[in-house]
């Protein structure tokens, strides 16, 4: 790993602790950790094949991200999640700044480095903490 790579960086492998016990969701949240990975390999991609690449990358997590969010905030509405309309608004400033990645990258703009952390403090701070409180509301009875 190249030492210009932020401290954020995280094994991209899949753990039972990150389960919220809603096969669906754990499903789309292994991909999206796919995606994370994938993201960091896009920071040494060079050339039209780096760059085709990571207009692919930003547009699979745009279409993984909506169906996503849509399924969760679906389920958590149908269990009476609390906080819903909190734990919505994070999704959707996830698709604004992602929107303004792909925009800019579609301009020849492409900001490797910062789609990679962006992704990473997602997975962290977005899947690992916030979806694992609304585990009570995800869990398939």
């Amino acid at each position: 790993m190249s030492s210009r790579l932020p401290d954020i960086t995280t094994q991209y492998e899949w753990r039972d602790c990150y389960s919220v016990g809603n096969a669906i969701i754990d499903q789309q949240h292994k991909k999206m950790l796919l995606l994370c990975a994938e993201s960091e390999k896009c920071l040494e991609s060079a050339g039209p094949e780096g760059c085709e690449k990571f207009h692919d990358l930003l547009h699979e997590m745009a279409v993984c991200a909506r169906e996503h969010f849509a399924k969760e905030e679906e389920l958590l509405l149908a269990h009476h999640y609390p906080m819903l309309a909190e734990h919505a608004e994070e999704h959707e400033q996830f698709q604004i700044v992602l929107t303004d990645f792909l925009f800019a990258a579609l301009e020849g703009k492409q900001d490797r480095l910062g789609v990679f952390r962006f992704l990473s403090e997602w997975w962290i701070h977005h899947i690992l903490v916030s979806d694992l409180d609304c585990k009570p509301y995800l869990v398939e009875s």
